[in-house]
């Protein structure tokens, strides 16, 4: 799969130019505050096989077949829920960055609290990377011993063309590996680097339909922009993306839908 970017393909973000007006505005509007993700508008993966993404900002919904943007950083997620259905629970455990979880919730639901707890390794803290790829909760644990028991999913912030605040776009397990090998194989930084994301109709193993992403190297910026989203957007958003569950009561999004 190649990843190279031709030169013809550069493109100018006016936020990225010396002395944005845009970069001035995230300044004054955060007052001194971090980024925080439920600020930002997320886009999750359509249900059912859908291949158009609908994009909603406060009521206003667009819809588009690809999402074009600069990708400025990307957040790990992992959660354990009480049930194999999440519907009206809360999380766990959960995992900011796929090495260290943090329990969140005091209902182990079905989950055997002595499994469970054989992964903590602090006052509410878990090694998520165990605990994920251990018998109880990793692979072949799931319903019916497919999958596992803890999801994880990515979310990556990309800037589009004209806007000020990034969207995220949630990528669930049946589109990790696609992206990952995207990812991987940049030959700009990724802030430096602007990523299409459109969606595919797939067939589980017993024939329901979801929508999986497929990811191209659409273009890149000039060098000196890619140093203004590093410092406006991605430095930001990493320690966003990063910093554990603000008080132990994360607010956890994740996208089980392509789950497959």
């Amino acid at each position: 799969m190649s990843t190279a970017i031709s030169t013809t393909t550069v493109t100018n973000y006016p936020s990225l130019m010396p002395d944005s007006r845009q970069a001035r505005i995230i300044a004054a509007n955060l007052e001194g505050e971090p980024m925080r993700e439920q600020d930002l508008i997320r886009v999750p993966t359509p249900a059912g096989g859908a291949t158009i993404w609908s994009i909603d900002n406060q009521g206003n919904v667009e819809t588009t077949d690809e999402i074009v943007g600069l990708f400025v950083a990307e957040g790990k997620r992992g959660v354990l829920w009480p049930k194999d259905d999440p519907s009206g629970t809360r999380p766990l455990i959960v995992s900011h960055d796929l090495i260290v979880g943090y329990r969140v919730g005091e209902d182990y639901g079905d989950r055997d609290p002595k499994a469970v707890e054989r992964y903590r390794i602090g006052d509410r803290k878990y090694d998520w990377q165990a605990l994920a790829t251990g018998p109880e909760f990793g692979w072949d644990s799931g319903k019916g011993g497919k999958g596992r028991k803890v999801k994880e999913h990515r979310t990556v912030a990309v800037l589009r063309l004209g806007d000020t605040w990034p969207i995220l776009i949630n990528i669930g397990p049946a589109s990790i590996t696609d992206w990952n090998k995207r990812k991987r194989g940049l030959e700009l930084f990724s802030y430096e680097t602007i990523i299409g994301f459109k969606l595919v109709k797939m067939k589980n193993s017993g024939g329901q339909p979801y929508s999986q992403i497929v990811t191209r190297v659409a273009g890149s910026i000039p060098e000196d922009q890619g140093e203004a989203a590093r410092k406006t957007y991605h430095v930001p958003l990493t320690a966003m993306f990063n910093a554990p569950p603000m008080g132990m009561g994360a607010s956890v999004v994740i996208d089980n839908r392509d789950d497959q």
